[in-house]
């Protein structure tokens, strides 16, 4: 695939998925989240990931959220759908969907449950990039799917022609550049882990993609400016900040501490779905206290 990477480089919000008190999803505070984080200099979304619950949404609303996105942005950013699902032939139609709403790129998990080896995995992605033209970047999170893609089983993955690079939420950042040497092309890595998005920037990730960056894109975006830019010191000031957030959050559980913060700045985002866990009014309470104490809200 001739295709000018340039383009992908940059900060994604995981884009949550809001929902309204009766639990749908809910289209307007999607759109305005997205005008929020482009205002804020975000270069796209990805849609539907780990972040956004797709595993958790039926396949219509899975549709229906990257049509919402995909119309809003209106060429104002890049959309990433995510399309990963343990049926190989379902992510194949999520992502001839998401090309024909104007998604710019594709992205998917490894097959899950199934331990099928790279054979397996080879025919998950050959069977999504049958499916469309679209770019498509593979989604390496070992520690909620149970399978690592390593620098070797990408060599034989990038010989895909749409497969353009990895969504790498791992900390192995050796084996992370591993895979941009021994590929036999130009290919781009996007670093899925907050808390060390520096560290990628310096082992060759060209961007992040991650939760985080969905309460606080500013500094995300700062990292990755400051890091573009030389300003060292700016960078190292900034990650401290997302670190030290990352870790007041840590410490209240999963997902839904994410969203206590964009409730507290006025967006009705709604719970996870279960099985993910809300927290409690008091949790909330003290996670907006101990990042105010940050200045961080």
């Amino acid at each position: 695939m001739n295709l000018d990477l340039e383009k992908f480089k940059g900060v994604y919000p995981a884009l949550v998925t809001p929902y309204d008190r009766k639990g749908r999803v809910d289209e307007d505070v999607l759109r305005s989240l997205v005008d929020w984080h482009l205002s804020a200099g975000v270069r796209g979304f990805f849609v539907c990931g780990s972040t956004g619950e797709g595993l958790l949404l039926t396949t219509e609303e899975r549709r229906r959220v990257a049509e919402v996105v995909a119309e809003h942005l209106g060429g104002r950013g890049i959309c990433i759908v995510h399309v990963g699902h343990p049926s190989s032939e379902e992510s194949a139609l999520l992502a001839r969907h998401a090309h024909e709403v104007g998604a710019d790129a594709v992205s998917s998990i490894p097959p899950i449950y199934y331990r099928v080896g790279l054979e397996g995995v080879l025919l998950h992605y050959r069977t999504i990039a049958d499916a469309t033209s679209l770019p498509l970047f593979v989604y390496n999170i070992p520690v909620t799917t149970g399978v690592r893609i390593t620098a070797e089983d990408m060599g034989h993955i990038f010989r895909i022609p749409s497969v353009v690079g990895m969504k790498y939420t791992d900390a192995d950042y050796y084996e992370m550049r591993n895979i941009l040497d021994l590929a036999d092309r130009e290919v781009l890595v996007l670093s899925g882990r907050d808390e060390l998005f520096l560290p990628a920037l310096t082992m060759g990730a060209e961007g992040s993609i991650g939760t985080t960056q969905n309460i606080f894109p500013e500094l995300f975006v700062g990292i990755y400016e400051a890091f573009s830019g030389g300003d060292w010191k700016r960078a190292m000031e900034l990650q401290l900040r997302a670190s030290r957030a990352i870790r007041i959050l840590l410490g209240h559980g999963g997902l839904d501490a994410w969203k206590a913060v964009l409730r507290f700045k006025g967006f009705p985002v709604g719970h996870p779905r279960p099985p993910l866990r809300a927290i409690s009014p008091d949790e909330e309470e003290k996670i907006v206290q101990d990042l105010s104490s940050l200045k961080l809200l």
